[in-house]
């Protein structure tokens, strides 16, 4: 089944270029276009009623308005998540307190300027299945200061190793190469942990690592 993508950038040759790179593609159904220069508020209301399975959209979408994006990112339970994936560079656009309020309230991906079609494409398939998106600095600054004990309870030796490399932002067949067992045990692992730890996938473990930082 194609999965379901709303665009909304505030360049419109930006959304252009995007439709036209996933619109010939069998994988992907475009179900709705948002207005990126318009109310943040009015857009993603709009979003959530075309039921999209990812929405791609930049940092200056959002970077006017957080106030109003976590506000409304408020009212979705865990298991109801937005999916957004951005694109653009952070650099000059948030302290890193915001982007990791950004991370835990539905963006799931970040792509550099620098993306081709083929990662876009790669991106998509994977936030829409439960992953996260992000370069490996960026996933140190939302897990760095967790407390290890707080994050491993009842863990054994090796999922408690795959853990560090998911929070050091290592991807299932790179956590498998570096450990020497198959992408397929490395997936059994990873289901075991989230059981454990009550979350379903990577975003909930990002979402259950900010909640133990933010009680200390």
């Amino acid at each position: 089944m194609a999965l379901k993508i709303v665009i909304g950038c505030c360049n419109n040759l930006f959304t252009e270029a995007i439709t036209s790179l996933l619109e010939g593609d069998r994988d992907f159904k475009i179900t709705g276009f948002l207005n990126g220069n318009g109310d943040l508020a009015k857009n993603l209301e709009q979003a959530v009623t075309l039921n999209p399975d990812v929405i791609i959209s930049d940092f200056t979408t959002f970077s006017g308005d957080m106030n109003t994006f976590l506000t409304f990112s408020n009212q979705f339970t865990n298991d109801d998540q937005l999916r957004i994936l951005l694109i653009g560079d952070t650099s000059m656009r948030f302290a890193d307190q915001h982007l990791k309020e950004l991370i835990v309230r539905g963006v799931v991906g970040i792509l550099p300027p620098s993306a081709d079609s083929d990662l876009l494409k790669k991106a998509l398939r994977a936030v829409s299945e439960g992953e996260l998106w992000l370069d490996r600095v960026t996933l140190m600054k939302l897990f760095g200061n967790m407390r290890r004990s707080a994050l491993q309870p009842g863990l054994a030796k090796r999922e408690k190793e795959i853990l560090v490399h998911i929070c050091h932002g290592y991807r299932n067949k790179e956590i498998a190469l570096k450990l020497k067992i198959s992408e397929q045990t490395v997936k059994s692992h990873c289901n075991r942990i989230y059981r454990k730890l009550g979350v379903s996938d990577r975003l909930q473990l990002a979402l259950y690592a900010q909640r133990i930082f933010s009680s200390e």
